[in-house]
This record gives C-alpha cells, sequence and structure tokens, in this order.
C-alpha cells in the first residue's frame, strides 16, 4: 500500500498528460451516412445530425460547443445546428476545406 502511496504524485501527472494528448491527438472527426461525429481514440464522444445542420462554414463564432484541437483559424469549421441551446458547433479537422466538400455532397448547405 506504501509503495501506490508514492506513485500518487505520478499519477496526478499522468491525468493532464493523457488529456492534452487526448485532445490534440487522439481526436479526429469523420462523416458518416447520418451524422458528423467526433472521435477521441476512435470512440464516439458527441455527434450531430446531418439533418440538424442548418449549414457549414468555414468560419467562428461567439457562443459555440468547442471541439477543437487546434490553434489555427484555418482549421475551424462551423456547423450551424437548426436546434440547441448553442446552435453554433465548432470542430477542426485536419483540412477544413475537403471536409466542407464531403458535407456539400451529404446534402449539407456550405457558405
Amino acid at each position: 500500500m506504501e509503495a501506490l502511496l508514492k506513485l500518487l504524485p505520478f499519477a496526478s501527472l499522468l491525468i493532464p498528460v493523457v488529456m492534452v494528448h487526448a485532445i490534440f491527438w487522439g481526436m479526429t472527426f469523420t462523416i458518416d451516412e447520418g451524422h458528423v461525429r467526433v472521435r477521441v481514440y476512435g470512440l464516439t464522444v458527441r455527434k450531430v445530425s446531418l439533418s440538424d445542420i442548418e449549414y457549414a462554414a468555414h468560419d467562428w463564432a461567439f457562443l459555440n460547443e468547442h471541439w477543437t484541437n487546434t490553434l489555427s483559424p484555418k482549421r475551424i469549421v462551423l456547423l450551424r445546428r437548426r436546434t440547441g441551446a448553442l446552435k453554433n458547433f465548432l470542430i477542426s479537422p485536419v483540412e477544413a476545406e475537403v471536409f466542407l466538400q464531403e458535407l456539400a455532397e451529404k446534402g449539407v448547405v456550405v457558405r
């Protein structure tokens, strides 16, 4: 038991390291038949229905649900939803223009 107590400070450092890695390297964004999915290490943590997206744009908004993993504004994609308390949903796919083209192919209005 004493050995575990000696490892406790290292565990408290490990949690923030894992969280930062999960956000910056483990988070991906995919489009399937009915949803835009936010995945962390392959597990879906959030999804938005394609039918609920009013439009998508290469833009930013003040009040939003923020699922980004970059500081670069070139990668930010705004999904404006029809429903919900926070209608703006920000994501940061690796190639924003390609992601917007895929959304347009799925029938989402791109501005």
